[in-house]
């Protein structure tokens, strides 16, 4: 189940809440998100929405200008 995000929710939201007895929603998620990128590896091209919705960025548009480095981690 390789999907997106978005994708994932609108199938989840539509299951019981007794399923995720069954089914811990963790394992699916880990699962569903599973790929193919490893250390190393350069990270796939993706656009994003600017705060503002003025326009969008792109990762390959950025990288040709200057290096890019993504950080992720929960701040929680």
């Amino acid at each position: 189940m390789h999907r997106t995000p978005e994708e994932f929710g609108r199938v989840m939201m539509h299951l019981p809440w007794e399923v995720f007895l069954v089914c811990p929603f963790e394992t699916m998620w880990t699962r569903a998100r599973a790929g193919i990128v490893h250390v190393g590896d350069p990270a796939p091209d993706f656009s994003l929405s600017k705060l503002d919705k003025s326009s969008t960025v792109r990762l390959s548009e950025l990288n040709k200008a200057q290096p890019v480095v993504m950080i992720f981690g929960s701040y929680t």
